[in-house]
């Protein structure tokens, strides 16, 4: 159950207190679905941020059963309006990305035979050793370690360094040369540092050989466990995101990027995202404000399916009408800003037929309350 006991919000503006939310109490049962309805700007957005711990009340409290919220939660999975797809990451990297950053696991059945879930685990293991293979046999196991692990900042890094050791060698190997050329008899001690120019590279290239090696080996030694780290993050991959992707409708797509996507596709792959760790409560920021109508509505019908199967808590921030009554079991009517509750609206409409008199009285009903907001401000 989510509880919003007293919650205010004040922005602060230079020496001036912007008032946002004021004194909102609501109760929200567990597997409920909730619908936000208010004015533009009230601060419904603001409320979302509080009810999963990325903003805190000025007063009041969250409670997640009867846990306060004091900051981000992994069992508070939020969709914000631009969705949050990182865009060099594939679909597949995407979805699984509160498992790559240590999410627990959920317990999900495929609708795949239990064969094609074996055949792409083989086939991303597969590719896990030969590309670690390639890497050692290479020298560059580091660099291509962090960039299979998505941190390109770090592997860019150790590429910089591995270029800086090459031309280093390089122009010392030449000067090397040089000196014997000139000295063949010379004695190594003056043909390693007898010229300024030598003296001037060593200082570069002996700390950078001797880092480059101890990583070498390092990386080496520790490629069993590495590896089988790198599976089991793979098998949970394929055993919990796999099933999620698949029951959107995203087979085939798992290795293209957000760029290549329909934005309809790119939402589906944002819900995969947020469910794929089986979070208590999904926030949702007018996650189908950019889609057309068509795509809009089966996406509704995927959520609701999605929220009577699983059983999560559900609350939506919207600004369409229709999708309210379609999608919330309440629908609360927040006021302009200071946002407050205006009106609590029981919808018995939630997955019927949008077509049907009883669903079309319940969005009047619905407008009407909207209209009442200050005088007949418009969501």
């Amino acid at each position: 159950m989510i509880k919003l006991d007293g919650l205010r919000l004040d922005y602060r503006n230079d020496r001036q207190i912007v008032p946002v939310i004021e004194q909102i109490d609501l109760e929200i049962a567990s597997g409920e679905s909730i619908v936000l309805l208010g004015p533009s700007g009230c601060g419904k957005t603001s409320l979302l941020y509080m009810i999963c711990g990325l903003a805190s009340p000025t007063a009041g409290q969250v409670l997640l059963d009867s846990d306060p919220v004091v900051g981000p939660r992994r069992d508070v999975a939020i969709i914000l309006q631009d969705l949050g797809l990182l865009p060099w990451k594939t679909v597949w990297k995407n979805a699984s990305l509160a498992l790559d950053l240590g999410g627990r696991p959920t317990t999900l059945e495929s609708q795949a035979p239990p064969q094609e879930i074996a055949r792409e685990l083989q086939k991303r293991k597969k590719s896990v050793w030969l590309g670690y293979l390639l890497l050692v046999l290479t020298g560059l196991w580091a660099a291509g370690q962090r960039f299979y692990l998505e941190r390109p900042f770090s592997a860019a890094i150790y590429l910089f360094a591995l270029a800086l050791w090459t031309i280093n060698a390089g122009f010392y190997g030449s000067e090397i040369q040089k000196a014997l050329a000139l000295r063949p008899q010379a004695p190594w001690d003056e043909l390693l540092w007898g010229d300024w120019r030598r003296w001037g590279l060593l200082p570069t290239l002996v700390p950078l050989t001797i880092g480059l090696l101890a990583r070498w080996f390092y990386d080496l030694f520790t490629m069993p466990r590495q590896i089988a780290q790198a599976n089991e993050l793979i098998e949970q991959q394929i055993l919990q995101v796999k099933p999620l992707l698949d029951k959107l409708g995203l087979q085939g797509l798992y290795d293209r990027y957000p760029l290549h996507l329909s934005g309809g596709e790119r939402q589906r792959v944002a819900l995969a995202r947020a469910l794929s760790i089986h979070p208590k409560a999904l926030l949702m920021d007018e996650p189908l404000a950019s889609l057309d109508a068509f795509t809009r509505e089966r996406i509704q019908e995927l959520l609701l399916q999605l929220w009577q199967e699983r059983k999560f808590t559900q609350i939506i921030v919207t600004h369409d009408l229709q999708e309210a009554v379609f999608l919330g079991e309440r629908i609360i009517i927040l006021t302009d800003k200071p946002a407050k509750i205006k009106a609590i609206i029981a919808n018995t409409c939630v997955g019927s037929s949008r077509t049907s008199p009883e669903f079309y009285d319940k969005v009047r009903e619905v407008r009407q309350a909207l209209e009442a907001v200050k005088g007949g401000a418009r969501p």
